[in-house]
């Protein structure tokens, strides 16, 4: 039997949270300054105001019971609530997927769960169809993406990751590979920086971060409905590692590079742009030659919402926005504690599909 042919997938919008502004164009504005944090003073940090939510997508009681990492998303996600609105999904055919910090509202959460809608048990299925079972058991205790998935009618295919920053990753890949397989017709992918708190502080080691940290959300939609302005976006590869400081940590991370560029049968060379940290020796050391792009000068260390940012960056920046060519973009993330992530897209304008 003839399999049908894998639909194309577009970037529809986005939607911001950081130190920076609200809009991926502050990105490439002048950079904000980082402060002291108050219980670490050696600790610089983009610091954000905990936002007031749109009332007309979350119940008042909602601002009083979430933490301030689950308030940032929220109001990021509620900015994308219109260009959702203006697809033709139905409920049952928008997904979302979500890179979330282990805690993201007080526990037990089980107000949050009735919350999921007049069916929870359709909805939790489909949660634990497309998570690993970990972190389906972390994210019962979240709060967030029931909100989520209720302001929003997020009734398709639903994924939660809650590890490293790489868990971002994930949730693109598995989003868009819901667009591509047909399984959804839309699909949301979210992510919140963790809090900024004493229990952040002591994981550190001694020495403080090379990058800030920073609070913050992202928020991106996906969709198989092309638009004048989206980019199609295709994933190449996807590879995770761990890379914990030590002699093998470049050999580990070269390997994994070297397999998702081959996969595409491209050398560094053929990159139209690559995004990581540059204040990242690792990183630094993996792509010799390479000018490196971030966004994290703006933002500070993002956690699972760094990746989301830096896709937006990316998607907008000048040589992208000049040339309006299809390219390759490589986006690295390697967390402090040594968790890698390399993601291979292919982006190309609407008009060449046109």
């Amino acid at each position: 039997m003839t399999q049908p042919a894998p639909r194309a997938v577009y970037l529809q919008a986005s939607s911001l949270l950081n130190a920076a502004g609200n809009s991926v164009d502050a990105l490439f504005g002048p950079a904000p300054t980082p402060s002291p944090l108050a219980f670490a003073n050696q600790i610089t940090a983009f610091h954000v105001e905990t936002p007031a939510l749109e009332r007309r997508l979350y119940d008042r009681k909602i601002q009083r019971s979430v933490e301030d990492q689950g308030l940032r998303l929220l109001d990021c996600v509620a900015r994308l609530a219109p260009a959702v609105q203006a697809l033709p999904s139905a409920p049952e055919r928008l997904a979302l997927c979500a890179a979330l910090p282990e805690v993201d509202a007080p526990s037990p959460c089980w107000d949050a769960i009735a919350a999921l809608g007049e069916n929870p048990d359709a909805l939790l299925a489909s949660l634990f169809n497309n998570t690993p079972p970990l972190h389906a058991l972390t994210l019962l205790n979240s709060s967030v993406m029931s909100y989520v998935a209720e302001a929003l009618a997020c009734h398709g295919p639903m994924a939660g990751y809650c590890a490293q920053e790489s868990a971002a990753f994930d949730a693109l890949y598995e989003a868009w590979q819901l667009l591509r397989e047909d399984r959804a017709d839309s699909a949301l992918v979210i992510s919140s920086s963790p809090n900024l708190t004493p229990a952040v502080y002591l994981r550190e080691e001694a020495q403080p971060p090379l990058t800030p940290l920073g609070e913050g959300a992202a928020a991106l939609l996906l969709s198989q409905q092309p638009s004048a302005d989206a980019w199609q976006i295709s994933v190449q590869h996807c590879v995770r590692a761990y890379c914990p400081v030590g002699a093998d940590a470049l050999a580990i991370a070269q390997e994994r590079l070297t397999a998702c560029l081959s996969q595409a049968h491209l050398q560094l060379s053929d990159l139209a742009l690559v995004v990581a940290d540059p204040s990242d020796p690792l990183l630094q050391a993996l792509l010799p030659g390479c000018r490196l792009h971030s966004s994290r000068s703006h933002t500070g260390d993002l956690g699972a919402s760094s990746p989301l940012t830096d896709i937006a960056y990316a998607c907008a920046h000048p040589s992208h926005t000049a040339a309006q060519q299809a390219r390759y973009v490589l986006l690295c993330s390697h967390s402090r504690q040594g968790h890698l992530g390399l993601l291979l897209l292919h982006l190309s304008p609407q008009e060449a599909h046109a």
